[in-house]
């Protein structure tokens, strides 16, 4: 797991891996993080796109927590603000629902040892596929969130 910052990107950006980079780089470029249409936009054909998501945060108990295995999840902050709660994968926790192979997911309940994080606009988190997150939440009211999430294909490492 990664946390940053787009406005502090320039500085961070060399120290990257070049997948990273190309990632950043992509949301970076964005006019003031807005994409002109819903939907999938291909960054590096099916190995790397982005989705704009529009969509109201929840209480900790109304989401569940996920994992990926094929793909990292890049979260970026568009709009509002969005706690994301993360645990590494320490081969404790069980699944509530099986990973998907198709849809390359795992749903978890409670985790004990979730640590909470905090995204403002602007802010990018990037989450490896060991890495159970939580994405979506509040910490008080339901509020309007907009962001992007990149999918990295994992085999690009």
């Amino acid at each position: 797991m990664m946390i940053g910052s787009v406005d502090r990107w320039e500085a961070q950006r060399q120290s990257m891996h070049p997948v990273i980079r190309r990632a950043i780089d992509y949301l970076a470029q964005l006019d003031e993080g807005i994409l002109e249409e819903e939907g999938v936009h291909l960054i590096w054909g099916e190995d790397m796109y982005a989705r704009q998501i529009a969509v109201k945060t929840k209480r900790k108990e109304e989401q569940p927590a996920e994992k990926h295995e094929q793909y990292l999840d890049i979260h970026y902050v568009i709009q509002g603000e969005e706690l994301i709660g993360w645990k590494r994968d320490d081969g404790m926790c069980s699944p509530v629902q099986p990973y998907d192979k198709d849809d390359d997911y795992a749903l978890y309940g409670e985790l004990p040892g979730e640590m909470m994080i905090k995204l403002t606009p602007g802010m990018f988190i990037v989450l490896q596929p060991e890495d159970i997150h939580r994405p979506c939440l509040t910490e008080s009211s339901a509020s309007d969130l907009k962001k992007v999430v990149i999918k990295v294909k994992a085999s690009l490492f």
